[in-house]
């Protein structure tokens, strides 16, 4: 008789620990140890009950799904770990690069049934190990972010970026006069995730990449960018170009984390 796989979830919606703990038991050869509501409470768990897999949510407050990821090398924890979320640009780069398993929500109950089989060919072994070793490397900064697309996702280099224009819950992302892509987040969530890239939000409706401003004009209430010897103007508010001077100035623009 097969032993039964102990299970964590760590997700701070109570609905969502609910619903992939119910799903989990109808996979058989499972049992749940314990639901976290946070990372902190997801550690101790881990220390005292050694589950098998760690169902992890990636997007909770205070603490991220990466920050247990970083807690379990801290205390030296041996657990495999599967990220489950609704955000796929949060994660998938990195998930991809390090071979983790990842489900979205809402959670496919076949797609839940194929990690678990997964997990019971593979077992816990020193590839496991080495991949999360791989994953922390890559959770500093990432070389390119992903954004989901109206058909897909799409891998992009912050650098490449010149700008980006609000479109009520979508963006627009300028790389040329040529090339823009229209990812499914509203800017804001594109500011959160460009942080610490050069990145300043110079209106409501767009974010510039400041590496490519040259000028910015409170008359005019613009800033130019020249990217491949071609100028871009973006509208801008005064104290929004009188703000980011002083940023510019203090230094601190790029010193974000």
């Amino acid at each position: 008789m097969n032993k039964e796989l102990k299970v964590l979830i760590v997700d701070d919606e109570a609905e969502a620990r609910d619903i992939l703990e119910r799903q989990l038991l109808r996979t058989g050869g499972l049992r749940v140890i314990g639901k976290a509501a946070s990372v902190d409470e997801g550690i101790e768990l881990i220390i005292s009950d050694r589950p098998d897999i760690v169902f992890l949510d990636v997007q909770m407050p205070e603490k991220d799904g990466f920050e247990l990821v970083r807690e379990l090398k801290k205390y030296n924890l041996k657990t495999t770990v599967i990220f489950v979320t609704a955000h796929i640009e949060y994660a998938v780069n990195a998930l991809k690069a390090a071979a983790f398993d990842y489900l979205l929500k809402p959670v496919s109950f076949d797609e839940l049934k194929e990690a678990v089989l997964r997990f019971k060919c593979e077992r816990q072994n020193e590839a496991s190990i080495k991949k999360m070793e791989v994953l922390l490397g890559l959770l500093h900064k990432p070389d390119k972010i992903c954004f989901n697309t109206r058909t897909g996702y799409i891998y992009i280099s912050p650098g490449d970026i010149l700008y980006c224009q609000a479109d009520v819950n979508y963006t627009e992302i300028y790389f040329s006069k040529e090339r823009k892509e229209v990812v499914t987040v509203n800017i804001g969530k594109v500011e959160e995730l460009l942080d610490g890239q050069g990145f300043y939000r110079i209106s409501r409706s767009y974010l510039i990449n400041t590496g490519y401003l040259v000028k910015a004009d409170r008359k005019l209430k613009n800033c130019e960018l020249y990217k491949d010897r071609e100028k871009f103007i973006v509208p801008a508010p005064p104290n929004q170009i009188r703000a980011l001077e002083n940023i510019i100035i203090s230094g601190t623009l790029l010193s974000k984390s």
